[in-house]
């Protein structure tokens, strides 16, 4: 099966406990060091094998390395993984998972090959906010819940407020409305991005 690696966490020796996105699951398995052995990285999309065995987590078996154009890029790896650490503490205590977050990752993998890896993201944090219906889009502010009338200020997971509220940076209406209503980023200029950017990196 195929799989994006989340989480890497060292243990005795060289062994690891590696969290795997796969299309429904979030695996927690155990790699035993070897002599030969495929590297191991956040944000390496593998193929694998499961080999269970009883009283012990299942093992990783078989792992092969599937590349992508854009992984010799130092900014875009950079960005990639700071949003795959965010997605694994979102994911980590979930019971279930349902196939939008694997795909979303097979998305924004194909995307970044040509896209601005920020631009991407964003795009991207916004579908994960709209399918968990956690995307505010009534234009009321969420601490005073009085509507919006000028340009919103955004905090974590894009909740709006008004400029009365909170004294920030406020993002323009009509390219925030096209982010929202289209994931498209195209109308926001490279200050919003760099602001929206930084929000992201919050958590969601």
């Amino acid at each position: 099966m195929q799989g994006y690696i989340l989480n890497v966490t060292r243990v005795r020796d060289e062994d690891l406990i590696v969290s795997v996105l796969s299309q429904n699951t979030l695996h927690t398995l155990y790699r035993f060091y070897g002599a030969r052995h495929s590297q191991i990285n956040i944000g390496y999309k593998i193929d694998f094998e499961v080999e269970y065995q009883l009283q012990y987590l299942p093992k990783l078996r078989n792992i092969l390395h599937l590349g992508s154009p854009w992984l010799k890029d130092l900014g875009k790896m950079q960005a990639w993984q700071s949003f795959i650490k965010i997605l694994y503490a979102h994911l980590k205590e979930a019971e279930e998972i349902e196939g939008f977050y694997f795909q979303l990752l097979e998305d924004l993998n194909r995307r970044f090959t040509k896209q601005n890896p920020k631009r991407a993201l964003i795009e991207g944090y916004v579908k994960l906010l709209d399918h968990e219906g956690r995307l505010q889009t009534r234009n009321r502010c969420f601490i005073c819940e009085e509507k919006i009338d000028e340009n919103p200020v955004l905090v974590r997971a894009f909740l709006p407020a008004c400029q009365r509220c909170i004294d920030g940076f406020a993002i323009r209406k009509e390219a925030l409305g096209s982010l929202y209503r289209y994931y498209d980023s195209q109308f926001l200029n490279e200050a919003e991005i760099e602001y929206l950017y930084s929000i992201l990196l919050e958590g969601v």
